[in-house]
């Protein structure tokens, strides 16, 4: 009997929250329409409908229902010199919790995601960029960063099915080399379990979002290539996965 109430009540939260954001789907798409395609592509149009995106990320992730959320930024990070912030990934709730953390984001998706029936067309609004190998897209985030958005990237490129950290690509590092740009790591926790690869049930569980240490590009002891920050990077993360496991 539990056990059969417990997937009643979980089924209700899932079709809750599917229904919560295909609505903040619409609304941003309504809210772009009038805004910037009414309104004009202004860089004060812009600016609001990130701020807006922000809110809503914020609003959400704390209410996903069943769950409980916690954000911690030790080093007081503001954001406010462009960066490449980088994050593991787990779920499709991620893009909520990375998206709470400044309006001054552009992140990149798979071609895909740029293009899904639900919620492509707010990435299009906010400007977001399909990950492609040109030098356009380089030339493009090179603009963005230029009027004070930092640029996140999931180096692993897919989302880990047991929560695990996977193989990091060198493309965010390669970039920020580029680029000229510090790197924030972002270690999220939780949710894959909240939200599994591989399912479309939500779950209970606790959901958590770190913002670590800032690595400057102009300090001599951080400092290294892409290829070997790739691995610098990638055993952070490795490390922090064991210690959040082995305190649990």
């Amino acid at each position: 009997m539990k056990r059969s109430l417990y997937i009643i009540r979980q089924t209700a939260y899932t079709v809750f929250s599917f229904c919560y954001f295909i609505g903040f789907a619409i609304d941003m798409t309504v809210r772009g329409f009038f805004l910037i395609t009414l309104g004009g592509a202004t860089e004060a149009h812009k600016r609001k409908y990130h701020a807006i995106l922000q809110r809503k990320s914020r609003y959400v992730i704390n209410h996903v229902p069943g769950t409980t959320f916690s954000y911690s930024n030790p080093q007081n990070e503001t954001f406010e010199k462009p960066a490449v912030i980088i994050s593991n990934h787990q779920s499709h709730l991620d893009l909520m919790g990375i998206m709470m953390l400044t309006p001054n984001l552009i992140i990149l998706t798979k071609k895909w995601v740029w293009h899904n029936p639900f919620y492509g067309i707010v990435i299009r609004y906010a400007d977001y960029f399909p990950i492609t190998d040109t030098d356009q897209m380089v030339e493009d985030i090179k603009g963005k960063v230029k009027e004070g958005y930092s640029v996140v990237v999931f180096p692993e490129g897919t989302r880990s099915p047991d929560s695990q950290i996977m193989r990091f690509h060198r493309g965010a590092f390669y970039l920020a080399e580029n680029l000229n740009l510090d790197i924030v790591p972002v270690f999220i926790d939780g949710f894959g379990k909240v939200l599994p690869k591989e399912s479309f049930h939500l779950h209970p569980g606790h959901m958590s979002v770190e913002v670590m240490k800032r690595i400057h590009r102009d300090d001599p002891q951080e400092a290294c290539g892409y290829r070997e920050m790739t691995k610098r990077l990638h055993h952070l993360y490795l490390s922090k996965n064991e210690e959040v496991r082995h305190h649990r």
